[in-house]
């Protein structure tokens, strides 16, 4: 081939690769020209559907398209899941995953259908949360960590702790509690936040590691006391209430998060458009004024970040749950 045929040959050649990508950019480019869907694996009216349809509101105003909010509740999470990889990866249905997902993973004894850090796409990082550590003052009257490590040592048998259910964050700091204090105390698993804290106002169990929105309207009553909290920093609204680390208890810097998901195979234009959607959401005064009434933290962060943050939490958890041997069905 002479060089004039092989410059002729090459120009055609661009031009049909050039012609071929046009339709995909025209389709990123004019992103979005219908409604988006956020999809929530929880019931409505919970934590998560509350963040999503905040989320979703704000956004669905700025891109001038509807943000419909649909719950898929159950199966862990699975059910939502499914939903999200079955619908085609082109911008339009993202998942408002939590915690749980990174959770599963590491407790499940059945197998889940997909492999969250290879099918799912982190978008961002929209908040984070902390857990409280409280004890019921009838079952044990301590106001220290220290105090009640010391009435587990005294009495092995006697004490318990609650969770809202198995493999649940609960259940996972009770049982590094556990292990990081060299003591013991019976687990009951209960089926969410609502019927443990009201056994742990009642006294049935001792102590137990809810999260601050679940614990918070029932911490002035004077049968719980709240020790301290989970997380890298103190609390807002519990600013006098130490955190486990400045206690010199490891390991419970692992806490609740929210966090947009998408397909694998979503366009990266539509996956870093949508972070900073979100990035922009957590800071309008009107959604963060809501996120921090839920006492979340709100964070936005940039897919990469987000990746890098889920990757650590899959591994924290993965470690915790072999060590203190938590499984689920």
């Amino acid at each position: 081939m002479g060089f004039a045929a092989r410059r002729h040959f090459l120009a055609v050649a661009a031009a049909l690769a050039a012609a071929c990508s046009l339709p995909a950019q025209a389709a990123e480019s004019a992103w979005p020209d219908k409604p988006i869907r956020f999809i929530v694996p929880s019931a409505a009216g919970g934590g998560a559907d509350t963040v999503a349809r905040l989320l979703a509101q704000h956004i669905g105003g700025v891109l001038k398209q509807p943000v419909v909010v649909e719950n898929r509740a159950g199966g862990s999470g699975v059910i939502a899941g499914n939903a999200v990889l079955g619908a085609p990866a082109d911008g339009y249905t993202f998942m408002l995953g939590f915690t749980t997902m990174s959770q599963l993973p590491a407790t499940s004894t059945v197998k889940i259908p997909y492999q969250v850090d290879r099918d799912f796409i982190p978008v961002s990082l929209v908040a984070r949360s902390s857990n409280v550590l409280v004890v019921n003052r009838g079952s044990v009257d301590v106001d220290t960590v220290k105090g009640l490590v010391e009435a587990l040592r005294a009495s092995p048998q006697k004490y318990s702790y609650g969770s809202y259910g198995n493999g649940s964050t609960g259940h996972f700091l009770g049982a590094q509690f556990l292990q990081e204090t060299k003591t013991s105390a019976q687990h009951v698993p209960y089926k969410g936040a609502a019927p443990m804290m009201s056994d742990l106002l009642g006294g049935v169990v001792t102590f137990a590691f809810p999260d601050i929105g679940s614990a918070l309207p029932h911490l002035n009553s004077d049968r719980i006391r709240v020790l301290a909290v989970t997380g890298d920093k103190r609390m807002a609204t519990l600013p006098q209430t130490p955190t486990m680390t400045e206690l010199g208890y490891q390991g419970f810097n692992l806490g609740a998060w929210f966090g947009l998901f998408a397909a694998k195979g979503t366009p990266d234009a539509i996956v870093q458009a949508m972070s900073a959607q979100i990035a922009d959401a957590v800071k309008a005064p009107e959604v963060q004024s809501k996120l921090v009434g839920m006492n979340l933290d709100p964070v936005g962060s940039d897919p990469k970040t987000f990746a890098t943050f889920f990757q650590t939490d899959l591994k924290r958890w993965a470690e915790l749950a072999d060590k203190a041997d938590i499984r689920t069905d």
